[in-house]
C-alpha cells in the first residue's frame, strides 16, 4: 500500500475547485490533522509552532513578496505534494 499524501483534501465531492489553493475556502472540511479518535495528538504543537513562526516572521520583516518572475516549481516526489522552493524577497 502506498499513501499518496498529495491527493489528500482534493475530493471534488467535498471541495469545489479542489485543485485550487484557496485560503478563504469556507467551509473547509480538510483532514490535515485527522478526525475523531484519529485526530493528531501533536495538533496543538503544530498550531503553536505555526502561530509563533509566522508571527516572528511578520514582526521581523516589514515586507515579504515573491520574486519576479514568479514561477512555482512543484516537488517531484510522488508521496508529498509541495514546492521545491519558494523564492521570496524580504525587507527589514
Amino acid at each position: 500500500m502506498l499513501v499518496m499524501i498529495g491527493s489528500a483534501n482534493r475530493d471534488e465531492s467535498k471541495f469545489s475547485n479542489a485543485d485550487t489553493f484557496d485560503i478563504h475556502r469556507d467551509p473547509n472540511p480538510h483532514l490535515a490533522l485527522g478526525k475523531g479518535i484519529h485526530f493528531c495528538l501533536g495538533a496543538p504543537l503544530v498550531h503553536l509552532e505555526a502561530k509563533n513562526g509566522l508571527t516572528a516572521l511578520l514582526k521581523r520583516y516589514s515586507a515579504i513578496e515573491h520574486q519576479e518572475p514568479f514561477t512555482l516549481h512543484p516537488s517531484e516526489n510522488s508521496a508529498v505534494y509541495g514546492l521545491r522552493s519558494l523564492p521570496l524577497r524580504v525587507k527589514s
